[in-house]
């Protein structure tokens, strides 16, 4: 149910009940982003977004995340070219904690200048960041190249210089000109009564001043005449680069067509472009494609990353593909397969009430209707094959596309592998012409109604006569399923000179069954609006499958014979060595993943843990297909395997179908290995140099196993230091500014775990933030958790816990897990008397144990600490 209304002071509200989790999500849509900023306001929107966290009329510095995290909630913001956009989400029982502190956040903020001065260094950190991140780096390449006078073609985080000079008095008056009432929309969603919450908003959010909306008029970019070619040059392994079109704005009639044309063109592991450069052969690490409408305008884009001597033949491999949209009409295939994934989307939005807010807001924002979904899909159920040949033909156009690169390779070189590519390319589409269509295309409707089911979802452990155990929940609100099926194993069964294969076998038992091959389960994973994949971790390795419920019978078909008869076919095997062994040698565009691994080889050394669970270039490079074969031969058993099913299911199929299945399969053994890590006798102090802008620090100790009793207890004092409102955000973020991320880290394995803290921060702050870190974990050990403090880390464990178990696929998740480390499998679904009964003094005996222990520092950046 749904409804709009308009508050006297213009302020619109919409209203989305949703019963089916007791779960409220409160977010407030600005209608203002980085590109309503002036010269020298670039990043102001950003850095406004920040800065509203830091204190209102109500509410000190970190007092609005430790409220809304001590009642359990969720709080954060995004900030966009064209809007900004404030969220909490939150148990229905604390809605007026949400409610109240986006009011306070968007209403009265008191931009004081020291926390001014304080968040300057945060959204710098930031900045620096983002030059340290290949994604980003190559995004706003994209972009600069694309808008050349528009605001689209200036970053989002705008400019350091303009963010260390900005002053408060500037500042507040952007948000009085921009934070206007007839300028802002809330969208509610959630279980609450419309007219109950009515009463609410109008008391919370009816006072907001009236300031006049300062009207912005944006450059428009002007339309592009010629082939634009950019090069970065960069100390990046890998090479990022974007084809790119001009196409129009977001409400524009041919955006429905063009969003089909790049499902077809690159989305999903079927389609043209991965099918061409990524699976026939490994040209590409990655490639798609994107349809990108904003308010103003929007772009198309192919993008690609791969190794820089692949660029001459990936790129030349672009324009067959290029042109086969324009010259062929797509199969009827591709087509339904495009429209069912859209349709999908509705189904798979309504799990969560973030999920449908964000939707609605979306809509809402650019169309005025937060319903307009259903139009949109008239539109894509009206497209024919010949109008997605139309709109390539159309906006394809030969001579003014762009090509954005990054990458590491000299400049000329790669300036001119474009330049002839660029050539190529116009050449080729000057002469496209549009291809007739041979057969009518009629698309099938895809109509799924959600479930009004009010009985309480149980979970129940069923164990076959094969030995194989099911966990099974029939929770049918949303006609949507996730499964998992898990055998223990992972690294632990792996030889030392074999490091890498329990990655290299997940990312081939998908290439191939005795029914399928790899192609069939890519094509009808993709039809079906579907996802399967397998995993492989320290563990265990397993099938993963999510899908709509009437698509079941023919997604359990591909899982059971994947599951039953993987083939591991050796050509294939090749093509992911050549992928890993690029990801490896990838591995410094990641300083923070090195960061960690080489904490992990340290605090776990002498354990399978301290392997590094890609391999090496070296053992990678062993692996055969008998190898694989044999992992699976030693994992695979009856009783060695677990599956979990949680959704819109029949429990009486599930336990027939897995009967049959799992008695195909030897009974074996559960694996029940043991390790133990080499005693820690003194700290370690380890440090790798890269030169980038930051460094990455990690401050750890061993920690607990799965199975401790004192778990909880750790997880508490993780609470007590994570989150906006935790210890280490507002000592080492709010308070001295040191970093943009920062948060403390664990995991419990079988036989050992670690616990520590991590930061990312200039390399001239990092000894002090190590110092601060250690010093943070020392309090712990000192003195008592005042009540409050306690109450707030357990209620925001608590709540972030029942947000999360809105989604099936955590539940899944948590229920095989416990279950395959032999835990009550209902372990993780009932928390809060657990959490509850930590009290302080538990807090402090645990973290005397942890801290008291010797240290591992890892940093990894382009200077030591002293």
């Amino acid at each position: 149910m749904s409804k709009k209304f308009q508050l006297k002071n213009g302020m619109k509200v919409l209203f989305l009940e949703s019963h089916k989790s007791p779960v409220v999500s409160v977010q407030m849509w600005v209608k203002t982003g980085s590109a309503d900023e002036k010269k020298n306001e670039e990043g102001i929107s950003h850095f406004i977004e920040h800065l509203v966290f830091k204190g209102t009329r109500k509410y000190g510095v970190g007092e609005i995340a430790s409220t809304v995290e001590g009642s359990g909630g969720e709080l954060n913001a995004y900030t966009s070219f064209d809007q900004t956009v404030f969220y909490v989400t939150i148990s229905k029982q604390f809605s007026d904690v949400a409610l109240d502190t986006i009011s306070e956040m968007m209403g009265f903020p008191t931009f004081d200048p020291k926390e001014i001065d304080n968040e300057r260094e945060v959204v710098i950190e930031e900045i620096k960041r983002g030059q340290d991140s290949p994604g980003r780096r190559a995004s706003q390449l994209l972009f600069t190249n694309v808008f050349k006078k528009s605001p689209y073609g200036i970053p989002v985080i705008g400019y350091d210089k303009v963010v260390k000079k900005v002053s408060a008095k500037k500042i507040r008056e952007f948000y009085q000109s921009r934070y206007v009432p007839s300028n802002m929309f809330l969208v509610i969603a959630g279980d609450f009564e419309s007219k109950e919450m009515k009463k609410k908003i109008e008391q919370m959010f009816g006072s907001f001043a009236p300031y006049k909306l300062r009207k912005v008029s944006r450059i428009k970019e002007p339309a592009q005449k010629d082939i634009r070619i950019k090069v970065e040059t960069t100390k990046f392994e890998n090479t990022t680069g974007y084809l790119t079109w001009r196409i129009p704005s977001v409400k524009h009639k041919d955006i429905a067509a063009l969003e089909v044309l790049s499902a077809i063109l690159g989305q999903g592991d079927s389609s043209r472009l991965m099918q061409s450069l990524r699976i026939k052969q490994p040209l590409t690490n990655s490639v798609g494609s994107f349809s990108y409408s904003m308010q103003e305008d929007g772009l198309f884009a192919v993008s690609f990353n791969l190794e820089k001597e692949n660029l001459a033949k990936a790129v030349s491999a672009l324009i067959p593909e290029i042109m086969r949209l324009i010259e062929e009409p797509p199969t009827a295939g591709e087509m339904q397969k495009a429209i069912t994934n859209f349709a999908s989307h509705e189904i798979y939005s309504l799990e969560t009430v973030d999920n449908i807010a964000r939707k609605a807001g979306s809509n809402e924002f650019y169309y005025g209707d937060h319903e307009y979904y259903k139009k949109y899909m008239k539109q894509v159920y009206t497209l024919k094959p010949e109008d997605i040949q139309k709109v390539a033909k159309k906006y394809f156009k030969p001579d003014t596309f762009g090509l954005s690169l990054m990458t590491n390779m000299e400049k000329k070189g790669a300036e001119k592998i474009l330049k002839s590519f660029a050539k190529d390319l116009k050449k080729s589409l000057l002469t496209a012409k549009i291809g007739k269509t041979k057969n009518k295309f009629t698309p099938k409707k895809f109509n799924v109604k959600t479930s009004s089911d009010k009985n309480v979802p149980q979970t129940e452990r069923i164990v076959l006569s094969s030995g194989a155990t099911l966990l099974i929940r029939e929770q049918k609100e949303t006609p949507y399923v996730a499964m998992k099926a898990a055998f223990l194993g992972g690294t632990r069964v792996e030889k030392e000179n074999q490091t890498g294969l329990t990655e290299m076998f997940s990312r081939n038992w998908l290439s191939g069954s005795k029914k399928f091959s790899e192609d069939d389960i890519n094509l009808r994973v993709d039809e079906m609006a579907a996802g399967i994949g397998a995993f492989g971790g320290r563990n265990s390795a397993g099938l993963s499958m999510d899908y709509l419920a009437p698509f079941e019978d023919r997604m359990v078909e591909v899982f059971a014979d994947s599951l039953l008869a993987p083939q591991f076919p050796e050509s294939i095997l090749e093509r992911e060595k050549v992928i890993i062994k690029n990801q490896i040698k990838s591995r410094n565009d990641n300083p923070a993943q090195i960061c960690i691994l080489n904490f992990m080889k340290e605090i776990f050394k002498g354990h399978p843990y301290a392997r590094d669970v890609m391999g090496t270039e070296q053992t990678v490079s062993g692996i055969t297909s008998a190898d694989l074969k044999g992992y699976y031969a030693k994992t695979a058993h009856a009783k060695n395997l677990t599956f979990s099913v949680v959704g819109d299911v029949n429990k009486a199929k599930w336990v027939d179908l897995l009967e049959g299945i799992t008695k195909q399969l030897p009974k074996g053994e559960k694996i029940t290995n043991s390790f133990q890590a080499d005693p820690i006798k003194e700290s370690k102090h380890l440090f790798q140099e890269l030169k980038k802008e930051q460094s990455h620090i990690i401050v750890g100790y061993r920690g607990l196993t799965l199975s401790d009793p004192e778990r909880y207890t750790l997880e508490v004092i993780q609470s007590i230091l994570s989150g906006q409102g935790g210890r280490l955000f507002l000592e080492l973020r709010d308070k001295n500014s040191l970093a943009y991320s920062v948060s403390p880290m664990h995991m419990e394995g079988i036989e050992c775990g670690y616990f520590g803290g991590y930061i990312g921060c200039s390399p001239e702050k990092s000894e002090k933030a190590i110092q601060m870190l250690k010093a943070e974990f020392k309090k712990l050990s000192e003195a008592k958790v005042g009540k409050e403090e306690l109450t707030r880390a357990q209620r925001y464990l608590i709540g972030r816990h029942d947000i999360e178990l809105q989604r099936k696929s955590t539940i899944c998740n948590a229920v095989l897990f416990d279950d395959i480390y032999g835990l009550d499998f209902k372990e993780s679904l009932d928390v809060a008397d657990k959490y509850f009964a930590v009290q302080a003094e538990d807090i402090r005996t645990l973290a005397q144990k942890i801290f008291s222990q010797p240290a591992v520092v890892s940093i990894v950046g382009p200077t030591d600490v002293k």
